[in-house]
């Protein structure tokens, strides 16, 4: 396997952004070695420490001795919004791009649209692949085509201090409502710490409500009309106001934005007792090694009578449309959401063909702390969240998000009320959409 440090590599790509494509083009040369070797280039942004991409490769060319894969992480914090913005730049220099990854369907349609990434059809259809029964996170067709395989399943939860429940007098919910959710919050703030944390991502934490619906979580609908006019957005941003500045129970928007807080540090350093998340966080704990046990609680209802709902998303990886070695990339690609990601032992694989105990006993067993994850409320999560329904959005998803965030944002610094907030985001929403039909 070989191996280039992120940040040389950005350097080397700004430097290639001077030069001419040709020449860019050129100095990439044939991703093949003197010795007949294919060389993948494997770009994406979870550092080694974290991935263990060395040792999970090294299983993949022994098998496949024809075959070298070099990983690329762009980045060094683990950003894969940071990370993407590597990804434009390089494809913009003409650079040599075999397998990429992503975060999310939104972010994947975008490189679709912009001809970076590769359909993947026809080579499941050689092998047989249904992609529905081989994976349980299947990420929707895109002008019905396939544009990669899903890796990791990530689903909605709350991750909490369990020493903080135990300290309040509180068990971990099994099942419970953003009404309980508050009122945990409120026992579990001390002068200490708050009992909750919402982040400043817009499309998770301003819309916690709309993602425990079955349908229609997003800003926009599956036809590219708006959904900014959806009760449960207003609701959301409510709850988030109730929790920050009327129980003081939560971290203010305003200081996750004036002093840049990171999530994983409010969580870790034990600043706050809850953080609504996804399953990731299983195992992508940073630099942090907690010093408390992790209890996992599904992700709220909205009211008593529904299912536990949450949304599934997980990381998707693809083949570059400017690949020259698409079938070894397939190859690499089809192993890596299957055996690889199992021997990784980092992530809970959307690959059916794993068994979800074994794994995630594996996945913590790897951990630097096994004994702060509290396993039992985990299986419960993962075994009891019913899955909503997800499309992949239009492109211009996120420039509606960024219209209804900057309304957002003036409500919860309580610049302007709720009702002023609603109409606005509606208002900007759906010039959004009016100006991309």
């Amino acid at each position: 396997m070989k191996k280039r440090i992120g940040l040389t590599w950005m350097a080397t790509a700004a430097l290639l952004l001077g030069a001419c494509g040709g020449e860019s083009q050129e100095s990439s040369g044939s991703n093949g070695d003197s010795d007949g070797k294919v060389t993948l280039k494997f770009h994406h942004w979870v550092k080694e420490d974290v991935g263990k991409w060395e040792e999970t490769i090294a299983k993949f060319e022994e098998a496949n001795p024809d075959i070298d894969v070099e990983s690329i992480p762009l980045v060094d914090n683990m950003t894969a919004a940071d990370y993407l913005k590597q990804l434009d730049l390089l494809a913009s220099a003409g650079e040599q791009m075999d397998v990429l990854m992503f975060n999310n369907s939104s972010e994947l349609a975008k490189r679709v649209d912009a001809g970076l990434v590769a359909p993947v059809d026809s080579f499941m259809e050689e092998e047989g692949v249904e992609m529905d029964e081989e994976y349980n996170n299947a990420f929707p067709q895109i002008d019905g085509s396939y544009y990669g395989l899903p890796m990791k399943s990530v689903v909605n939860l709350v991750m909490m201090n369990k020493s903080h429940l135990d300290e309040a007098g509180l068990e971990i919910p099994t099942d419970w409502t953003w009404e309980e959710y508050r009122e945990y919050a409120k026992k579990l703030t001390t002068d200490d710490h708050k009992g909750s944390y919402f982040h400043t991502w817009p499309d998770f934490y301003h819309m916690v409500k709309m993602h425990g619906q079955s349908s229609g979580n997003m800003i926009l609908n599956e036809d590219g009309s708006s959904n900014a006019s959806n009760p449960l957005l207003r609701e959301s941003l409510q709850l988030r106001y109730d929790l920050e500045q009327t129980d003081k129970s939560s971290v203010p928007l305003s200081e996750s934005l004036s002093q840049k807080l990171n999530y994983r540090q409010q969580f870790f350093a034990q600043e706050v007792s809850m953080v609504p998340t996804a399953s990731f966080m299983i195992t992508e704990w940073g630099e942090f090694t907690p010093e408390f046990e992790i209890a996992w609680a599904p992700w709220p209802k909205n009211s008593e009578s529904d299912p536990i709902r949450g949304v599934y998303g997980g990381d998707l990886i693809s083949i570059a449309e400017s690949s020259e070695n698409k079938e070894e990339a397939y190859k690499f690609i089809r192993w890596m959401t299957t055996e690889g990601i199992v021997d990784q032992s980092v992530w809970v694989p959307s690959w059916t063909g794993a068994d979800t105990n074994t794994v995630l006993e594996d996945l913590i067993a790897n951990t630097p702390k096994p004994e702060a994850v509290h396993l039992e409320s985990l299986k419960h999560v993962l075994s009891s969240t019913e899955k909503v329904e997800t499309f992949i959005p239009k492109g211009y998803i996120t420039e509606a998000l960024n219209e209804m965030n900057a309304e957002a944002e003036l409500y919860l610094l309580g610049e302007q009320d709720l009702d002023t907030t609603v109409q606005n985001m509606e208002e900007r929403v759906q010039a959004v959409v009016d100006a991309n039909q």
